[in-house]
């Protein structure tokens, strides 16, 4: 039987391998960014998280996948939160968003849309917050799970 510590390695093993694919055949290839790090992290007793971050012309872009031990299902893994973060190119944060997602939906596709949502959705904050925030959560992420 497998522990769900090993089911969430196996899963970011396989992530790993689509993320890199992502950037040598997918969209994000075909956009011209570029793939800076991959990183996972499993010795927080409750959560392990796959991080990676990459750029483009503009800004340099985080993403960290979050898998909490105590919602790994018997047989499955379900749910996940994806946090994405934007910076500028000096290192500054522009924007953050979090989001739970379904595990089977995570994908490139998945990962862009969620950068589109952060952009859209702090259009709308742009005349209220200064352009860049400090390294702490937004008010655009829901910081319940993480």
């Amino acid at each position: 039987m497998e522990t769900p510590e090993h089911r969430i390695k196996k899963f970011f093993d396989e992530l790993t391998k689509n993320i890199n694919n992502w950037f040598t055949e997918g969209t994000f290839a075909a956009n011209g960014s570029e793939l800076a790090d991959i990183q996972t992290s499993t010795l927080v007793d409750t959560d392990k998280y796959l991080m990676f971050d990459f750029n483009d012309n503009e800004f340099y872009y985080q993403v960290m996948i979050i898998m909490s031990l105590e919602g790994v299902e018997e047989e499955t893994l379900d749910t996940c939160h994806i946090k994405v973060k934007k910076y500028d190119n000096n290192g500054n944060l522009i924007r953050t968003l979090g989001e739970d997602i379904d595990v089977a939906d995570l994908n490139e596709d998945k990962i862009i849309e969620l950068f589109s949502k952060l952009d859209e959705e702090s259009e709308s904050l742009l005349d209220e917050t200064p352009n860049t925030l400090s390294d702490e959560d937004s008010k655009l992420e829901d910081t319940s799970i993480a």
